[in-house]
């Protein structure tokens, strides 16, 4: 179905019934990148495409891409649907949403958990140099056009794990499903709510008091280590290392990171 949240139309797909279970993909993906996922856990699932995403909306304006109205947007959307509060799902960029949306609207969320998750870059310097290549990535989205920008993007040493686990049709699959998605909405998505433009939430951190799932595959390593990070700020987090896996941890070891997800669900 499409839902119109705070002036933004958005994709989504709505699963089961029971607890509602907000489920976020991460960039380049869409709801189809996290079916998978969604398919192995109770309740009411919902999962939309992000602005600039799938086929949700890829408006000119950065305004609406920046996390707080991202934030707006699924607090809307979650409304609409009567669905919170809820558990939230969320998933490297996802999981920077789902952070966001705690900070913004700790009412309406359950629980998180966290896949291969960031609060963002707390030294200035870092995040500006971060900001800068996310810009220039997204500037390469309009010169490689998004067929060769999506093929230099899973090229990445992180997704070497992910290339190894799959098939070689599921892999090909995966790449022509992030190629379909609007090259002005990932370029926007990067410009407005990328890493390096993301206001770090690492203080705020100490203030979310729900329960946190922190999951993180035992190959990548980047995020392991923000992982430990962040429990140390969180007050009421947990890690899961998931064996044999790199960043995507739903994708590779489907099973294990569905079974972490539904004891936390089971304890929020």
């Amino acid at each position: 179905m499409n839902l119109i949240c705070n002036g933004t139309a958005l994709e989504v797909t709505v699963a089961g019934s029971g607890e509602p279970v907000l489920i976020i993909h991460g960039f380049t993906g869409s709801a189809l990148a996290m079916k998978s996922l969604a398919d192995r856990l109770p309740g009411r699932r919902i999962v939309p495409d992000l602005i600039g995403h799938g086929r949700s909306e890829s408006p000119v304006s950065l305004t609406a891409y920046n996390l707080d109205a991202v934030s707006q947007q699924l607090s809307s959307l979650l409304e609409q649907l009567n669905a919170t509060p809820t558990a939230i799902v969320g998933y490297s960029m996802g999981g920077r949403v789902a952070l966001n949306f705690a900070v913004n609207h700790p009412e309406k969320v359950r629980s998180l958990t966290l896949i291969g998750a960031s609060p963002g870059i707390a030294n200035d310097s870092d995040r500006l140099d971060r900001r800068d290549a996310d810009n220039k990535l997204a500037a390469s989205i309009s010169d490689l056009g998004v067929k060769a920008f999506i093929e230099s993007w899973v090229d990445m040493p992180m997704w070497e794990s992910l290339r190894n686990k799959l098939t070689a049709t599921q892999w090909q699959e995966s790449i022509a499903e992030r190629q379909t998605n609007h090259p002005l909405g990932l370029a926007n998505s990067l410009r407005a709510s990328g890493t390096g433009n993301m206001n770090p939430l690492h203080e705020a951190l100490r203030t979310l008091k729900v329960p946190t799932l922190l999951l993180v595959g035992d190959k990548d390593q980047k995020f392991l280590q923000i992982a430990h990070d962040m429990s140390t700020a969180l007050p009421n987090a947990s890690i899961q290392v998931i064996a044999d896996s790199g960043h995507a941890t739903h994708l590779e070891q489907p099973d294990a990171t569905a079974t972490a997800i539904i004891e936390q669900l089971s304890c929020s």
